[in-house]
This record gives C-alpha cells, structure tokens and sequence, in this order.
C-alpha cells in the first residue's frame, strides 16, 4: 500500500512537472509571490545585477558550473549568502548573520552557495539551503538604483516576511 502511493505520488508530479533547465548561461528574475503555484512570469518587478543586487533594467548574464559544487556567477564573480561585507536583515529576528547575495571576483564559492530548482514547479525557480525558494527584497529599486536581496528566513519570532519588504522568487531565464 506505502508503495503504491508513492509510486501515485509520483505519477502526479511526472504529469505536473514541466521540463526545466537551470544549466548554461541565463538572467535571475525576481517574481513577486508568495506560492508557487499562483506565481506569474506576468509578476516579474526586476532582476539581478553583475553584483547580485536587485534592479529593474540592468540584467545580468549569470553562468551555472555543471560540476559541483553548481554553484552561478556573474561576469564579476562568484555569488553567495554568506558575504559578511554585505549589508544584514536586521528587520528579521534571524537576518543578524544572513548577508545580501554578493559576486565578487575573489569570492571562493562552497556547497553553501549551490542553487538548484525542484522537478514539479510550473517554472525553473531558483532554491538554495534546505528547500529555501523564497527571498526578501525591503524596497522595490527606482531605475538606476539597486537594492539588496536576502535570502527568506522564519520561524517562531517570525512566521512571515518582514513588514514592508516582499517576499519573491528568482526565476532562471535561461539564455545559452
């Protein structure tokens, strides 16, 4: 019986699943949502820059090693959470130690940095961690200006994105 809903389970999703590609080469759009499901390409509000901030024009190129640890990079460098230089979300209760996504050229990118997509998502969205797919912009950039991108964390003292930031997710345009 355990086999056979799996064996459902997954007949499911196979249906469901639409073929995605996060390889090569390709822009990170941000989507403005909350649920994978109800998300729209339609609800796009930006991109990432060369130096992985948010922006409403000045797309950048990223590139995915196909070797591990997969991680993306950008004609600056390396991207990554993990760059203590880079500004915190102190408006979240866990943002002290959770930096804005970084490239730079003399970043040496680790497992930590891996992004990946899940098979089953109506779209190539871009997760990170432990299942993370959401991510947290505080201020929507004006043309010409950047902002920085987080990565979405919660738990008890902080069960949904912080007041007067949205939460959104990277979408793989995928462009080589």
């Amino acid at each position: 019986m355990k086999c056979s809903a799996y064996l459902t389970i997954c007949a499911l999703f196979a249906t469901a699943a639409v073929a995605q590609d996060f390889s090569g080469s390709g822009e990170i759009h941000l989507i403005n949502g909350s649920n994978f499901d109800s998300a729209s390409l339609d609800n796009r509000i930006g991109c990432l820059d060369a130096r992985g901030a948010f922006t409403q024009s000045n797309c950048a190129t990223f590139t995915r090693l196909d070797v591990y640890p997969n991680t993306v990079s950008s004609s600056v460098g390396n991207c990554s959470f993990t760059d203590a230089t880079q500004p915190a979300n102190t408006d979240n209760p866990y943002g002290a130690h959770s930096y804005a996504w970084h490239c730079r050229a003399d970043f040496a990118a680790s497992i930590s940095d891996t992004l990946y997509t899940v098979h089953g998502f109506k779209q190539t969205y871009l997760c990170h961690g432990d299942i993370n797919c959401f991510y947290d912009v505080k201020n929507l950039p004006e043309v010409n200006v950047t902002t920085p991108v987080w990565e979405y964390l919660w738990g008890s003292q902080q069960l949904t994105i912080p007041a007067g930031h949205t939460q959104v997710l990277w979408y793989w345009n995928k462009t080589a």
